[in-house]
């Protein structure tokens, strides 16, 4: 379709708090209600309505319905990818509480960015599959090796399957509160799930925070030989 790209429009799209704070929420991945993606905005839930219709309409969101509930959730791993790097950019509010405080080290700990792992945690095991040269660096990128691949077949990873995704296999994300790459990708929705599966990692309240459980922290410590604390 022929046109010019409106960058006024979509900055006055995202000028808006309450649109901003609820695209953070799904960060996480999952879908959620509307009554759910208010109280994390603060607004009645005609309001988040609203916003959810303004950014169904520029084709941000997909939406379930079941019963009588709507679900929703980012669209692509592409508009995330967008948002993690305007968190990069974006410049750092204060703490005005101890809770505000709590969280955000929680979040910089650990979190998830859309379908895989970020923050220290994401950064470690990145690091440490790096190490292990498991995680390969190529002309344009990252790749996994024979190695990784192995690895990743021996946890119940099904490489075959992952490869014929139509999406990037293996790429590398800028975390935005490290300030190094951590592995994104169908590699890392593969790591984050492995993660969960095997219960080394739980979310933390209603926001996107992980954190390590005690079987993952006694995992890491003596299989991969990895201490993550902050």
């Amino acid at each position: 379709m022929a046109g010019t790209p409106q960058v006024s429009q979509l900055a006055e799209i995202l000028a808006d708090k309450s649109r901003c704070t609820i695209l953070m929420v799904m960060m996480d991945g999952e879908f959620h209600t509307v009554n759910e993606l208010a109280r994390a905005a603060g607004i009645k839930s005609h309001t988040a309505s609203y916003h959810l219709a303004k950014l169904i309409e520029l084709e941000w969101l997909a939406m379930e319905k079941h019963g009588r509930f709507h679900y929703y959730q980012i669209r692509n791993e592409e508009l995330a990818q967008m948002l993690e790097l305007w968190l990069q950019v974006s410049p750092l509010k204060p703490s005005r509480s101890l809770n505000q405080s709590i969280e955000s080290q929680k979040l910089y700990f650990g979190r998830t960015c859309y379908d895989h792992l970020a923050g220290k945690i994401g950064v470690q095991i990145t690091d440490w599959l790096l190490e292990k040269s498991y995680i390969v660096k190529t002309e344009t990128g990252w790749d996994l090796s024979i190695e990784g691949e192995n690895f990743f077949e021996s946890n119940e990873v099904n490489i075959e399957l992952l490869k014929k995704e139509n999406r990037c296999y293996c790429r590398m994300c800028l975390d935005w509160s490290e300030r190094k790459h951590h592995i994104a990708g169908s590699i890392g929705k593969a790591l984050m799930n492995m993660f969960f599966k095997n219960q080394w990692i739980e979310r933390t309240g209603d926001s996107r925070a992980i954190k390590l459980t005690d079987k993952g922290k006694e995992y890491l410590s003596e299989k991969w030989k990895i201490d993550i604390s902050l």
